[in-house]
């Protein structure tokens, strides 16, 4: 690929890779700033004089390395009005809030993303910036919150906890990368001011539409499913049914993408076609782009929707333009403009899947198509086309399915392929049902019944391909290096298509060699280790580790659904453990492990021995471990910050571990 003919995607790499790195390259953001500036008008300076146009690609190159370290720094730069300078905690303080988006609700709480106006510090209110995830419990408050209105509410201010246990899903990081650095408990909204923006007029259009779905005659999963498809709402989507399409492979109908709005684009373009005639096909795709960036803002310009919508813009530009449509200038370009916006959208999963997925359609659906290709341009055209394209776009996706989610479907190929033409139908039927429950109750039930035997239709497949264990592979551990390795080789298996030798056969292999070999290498090392392990939880929860197997000592008022699937599951995968079991902790007994004697105590403990080489504390225990001899002490579960200063006092810092200061503790023998 020449830098010369594809310069956006050099760029692209070069910027990605500025955002990858930041985190392992330590320089300021004025410093950043300098360089860049630098590199600029040298990079000017020999394309006017020296005219050397490898030295000036490099430089280039350098610049768009530099500016992703810059942006990453300039969006994650705290200003010195932010409110986290001004919070106090465990106590409720006064705050004026914006609600900007909706987020998805769990069974507690609705969640909103809001930027904090101002707040109240020692008697004084204080305007400041930053965003928030509020929290607004659904029992205490039944109506949502309007986006855009200003709020005067009291709330609590957290800290969002780190992950502290190996291989979990850092929620906090996940909300850094979202520029959200605190959540907010809210315990009262004291007032509202309406707000005037036309912005938020659209956006609350949403919630409107969503209410009168609610109320229409709908069956509860037609309501849910239509408010996701069409509206981006998936707030009250039953956990299963979220579950279901994500085990069979088509969790993309219920995340608004790329396949949605080339539809709706598709739909109103033919449309305009006849209005305009076929003569004036410019005002045509001109008045298409806008109605899809309206239909954008209307559901709530999310991330996906957003570079949806511009990719789309881009390609057709390049046509207004009367330029050749390229179809990898517009992914590079339309990625480089989201990530001048919002350098971290490059970890967003959704991202990557959408881009990954349309390159890989255009990289190898057309060499696929030309093997699959038959007599018949019909079946060509409407069969083998749209089995290529799904192949090529669930091969290319496959690498990063199974390194964020470990778990994949033999089935989803066959059903993504069964989709696409019900994808047709289910996105024209979805766009006449919104228009239906506007009608009166009894117009609704004509068309409802459709409607609803296509998502139970829906639905109940999806189910049978979830429950379908015998095609689904769980527990898939994929590593960084196993993951560039695997897209590598899909890569460069387009040249062994095109010409069919052992010359080009030859990258390809090399790159699964390298696979296999690092995953030789792990599944050694697994087999190798021998660990004592302590998880930070609520309860003791404490593991044996030999080598593939673990045994597991839980408490037996614990959560075993929620420690399985939050802290047992993503460290079964990470450290490719094959057995376990489970077992209920006796407080009375001392286990032994490796010659070691090992004692799990909860609070209600008199007395411990100081013969134990390893104590398990539970929260705060009412015994005195002043003149106890025991190596090392391990506290898990909640212990309050009061209590915790005392122990420090009384017990030297090396054999004391705290697991909510850092982390689960691991040794081995």
């Amino acid at each position: 690929m020449d830098i010369g003919k594809h310069p956006y995607a050099f760029y692209l790499i070069a910027l990605s890779m500025g955002i990858f790195l930041y985190p392992y390259i330590s320089i300021s953001l004025v410093i950043s700033c300098v360089i860049l500036f630098v590199l600029l008008v040298f990079s000017g300076f020999i394309v006017y004089t020296i005219r050397f146009r490898i030295l000036f690609s490099v430089l280039i190159l350098c610049c768009w390395f530099l500016l992703g370290i810059f942006l990453v720094k300039l969006n994650t730069y705290i200003s010195g009005n932010h409110y986290i300078h001004f919070e106090k905690k465990y106590q409720a303080q006064y705050v004026v809030v914006v609600p900007k988006e909706q987020n998805n609700s769990n069974e507690r709480n609705r969640k909103y993303t809001a930027e904090v106006k101002a707040i109240s510090y020692e008697n004084k209110l204080i305007r400041t910036s930053g965003k928030i995830l509020l929290l607004l419990d659904k029992e205490k408050f039944d109506s949502v919150l309007i986006l855009g209105n200003e709020y005067k509410i009291l709330i609590k201010i957290h800290e969002v906890q780190q992950a502290l246990n190996p291989h979990q899903f850092d929620y906090q990081k996940y909300l850094e990368r979202n520029y959200i650095l605190r959540t907010g408990q809210v315990d009262k909204i004291i007032s509202q001011e309406s707000h005037s923006s036309f912005w938020y007029s659209i956006k609350n259009s949403n919630q409107l539409l969503a209410q009168k779905i609610d109320k229409s005659v709908l069956s509860p999963d037609s309501k849910e499913f239509l408010k996701a498809y069409l509206l981006g709402d998936r707030s009250e989507m039953k956990r299963d049914m979220i579950d279901a399409y994500s085990k069979a492979g088509i969790m993309h109908l219920i995340a608004i993408s790329g396949t949605h709005i080339m539809f709706i684009f598709g739909m109103v373009f033919f449309i305009f076609s006849l209005l305009f005639g076929r003569r004036n096909r410019k005002a045509a795709i001109i008045s298409s782009l806008l109605f899809v960036w309206l239909f954008g803002c209307f559901v709530g310009l999310s991330s996906s929707v957003f570079r949806s919508c511009l990719m789309i813009t881009i390609y057709y530009i390049f046509e207004l333009l009367k330029r050749t449509s390229n179809i990898y200038h517009s992914l590079s370009l339309s990625a480089i403009l989201i990530l001048l916006c919002s350098p971290y959208e490059i970890y967003s999963v959704g991202f990557q899947l959408s881009y990954v997925a349309v390159f890989f359609m255009s990289w190898l659906g057309p060499w696929l198509t030309k093997y699959l290709k038959v007599r018949n341009k019909k079946i060509t055209q409407w069969i083998m086309e749209p089995l290529a394209i799904t192949i090529v776009a669930q091969l290319g996706t496959l690498p990063f399915v199974l390194y964020y989610f470990h778990q994949f479907s033999l089935l989803s190929i066959p059903v993504n392929i069964l989709v696409i033409p019900y994808t047709f139908v289910i996105t024209y039927s979805s766009v006449l049902e919104l228009f239906v429950v506007f009608l009166p109750a009894n117009f609704q039930v004509y068309f409802g019944i459709f409607y609803d035997f296509l998502v139970m239709l829906l639905v109940e497949s999806s189910r049978w391909v979830s429950s379908a264990d015998v095609f689904l592979f769980r527990r898939i551990s994929l590593n960084l290096w196993e993951l560039i390795s695997l897209v590598s080789a899909i890569v460069l298996l387009r040249y062994f298509l095109v010409k069919p030798q052992l010359k080009t056969a030859i990258p390809f292999l090399i790159c699964l060699v390298v696979f296999q070999f690092d995953r030789l290498i792990d599944e050694y090392e697994a087999s190798e280790r021998k660990d004592l392990i302590v998880f930070d939880n609520k309860f003791p929860l404490v593991g044996f580790r030999e080598g593939k197997n673990l045994l597991l000592m839980e408490d037996k008022n614990d959560n075993h659904e929620r420690i399985q699937s939050f802290i047992i599951e993503p460290y079964i995968i990470g450290e490719h453990i094959s057995k376990i079991e489970y077992e209920y902790i006796d407080y009375n007994k001392i286990y032994s492990w490796k010659s070691r004697k090992i004692e799990i105590v909860d609070k209600n403990a008199n007395g411990i021995p100081d013969s134990v080489e390893y104590l398990v504390l539970k929260g705060f225990p009412k015994i005195d471990l002043g003149n106890n001899k025991t190596q090392n002490i391990v506290f898990t579960g909640n212990i309050y910050p009061g209590y915790a200063k005392k122990i420090k006092e009384k017990i030297p810092e090396s054999k004391m571990w705290i697991t909510k200061d850092k982390g689960a503790f691991i040794t081995s023998p």
